[in-house]
């Protein structure tokens, strides 16, 4: 699969797993690794980076049939179709973000593989740890899915947004989930099954209106808004408010006159602090933070 280098996709699949310990979106040895569950039967790939560079090298597995969609998601999922240089070049002429940025080059901005999996990406991290909320995703992961070998590796498939909804409460409770969270996700999953939240429809409206939209959703506030449009349909004019991790990395770069100057492009500083706080800083291996702690976060 061809694309315009440069590429990391160790940092751009880290931003999808946001730790390790993410069920689905597995990493081992250079590997990008993801399984599906399909009508025809489980299906999954593994993807590395190809030696000679300029490209990747893709395994499908299982049931996956024609590759035409799966090279579609999988540029879609990896933001291989991004072009970010408008964001470098802004990003070279400001002297506090110009060396992160340089740490960051290859990254790609991606985007969850579907829109049910975004709200279930996205309400559990509301006002908890980072560490939490991705203990609370694996445990329903694995109470939802069956796992599935891939060249070596036992990856879990995303349930389905009908199986969010049909799931009983008490089984997502003892997942980790506050009643609460467990309402909202499973009634924004039910609306995805439903099709009253129609991912394409979405898509087509311009970000304040998407916001909007999503806002509407029960349990969705701004920052749940802004995360799923950042994360979910590759929104990268938006800088999710009241994350606490990222305003104390803001704090010292400037603050939010970086944000305004990055303009279109300021989703893509929010994915260089949260690299450079996980990653790229001597501390990030134990850094815990990254969903808001403020009480307008949800």
């Amino acid at each position: 699969m061809p694309l315009r280098p440069p590429f990391r996709l160790d940092l751009t699949v880290r931003l999808l797993q946001r730790l390790p310990a993410h069920p689905v979106e597995i990493r081992d040895a250079g590997r990008y690794v993801r399984a599906f569950q399909t009508p025809a039967g489980a299906a999954g790939w593994v993807i590395r980076e190809a030696p000679e560079g300029g490209a990747l090298a893709v395994d499908l597995f299982g049931a996956a049939g024609d590759a035409g969609p799966w090279v579609a998601r999988i540029r879609r999922v990896l933001g291989l179709d991004v072009d970010l240089g408008p964001f470098h070049r802004r990003a070279a002429r400001l002297p506090a973000l110009a060396p992160i940025a340089r740490a960051v080059s290859g990254v790609r901005p991606p985007r969850f593989a579907a829109l049910h999996e975004a709200f279930a990406s996205v309400i559990p991290f509301q006002q908890v740890s980072l560490a939490a909320a991705v203990a609370t995703l694996r445990r329903v992961v694995l109470s939802l899915s069956a796992p599935v070998r891939l060249d070596g590796v036992v990856a879990w498939p995303f349930p389905s947004a009908e199986a969010f909804a049909a799931a009983p409460a008490r089984v997502l409770r003892a997942c980790g989930l506050s009643d609460a969270k467990a309402r909202a996700l499973q009634g924004a999953c039910r609306a995805v099954a439903d099709g009253a939240l129609d991912e394409a429809s979405l898509e087509r409206l311009p970000t304040r209106a998407l916001l909007e939209r999503l806002r509407e959703v029960p349990g969705i506030g701004p920052w749940s808004a802004a995360l799923l449009a950042l994360r979910g349909f590759g929104r990268l004019d938006v800088f999710p408010p009241g994350d606490a991790a990222a305003v104390r990395l803001l704090g010292g770069l400037g603050g939010e006159p970086l944000v305004e100057r990055l303009g279109p492009w300021s989703g893509m500083l929010y994915y260089a602090l949260f690299l450079r706080r996980m990653i790229l800083s001597p501390e990030g291996a134990s850094a815990g933070g990254g969903a808001p702690t403020v009480s307008h976060g949800r």
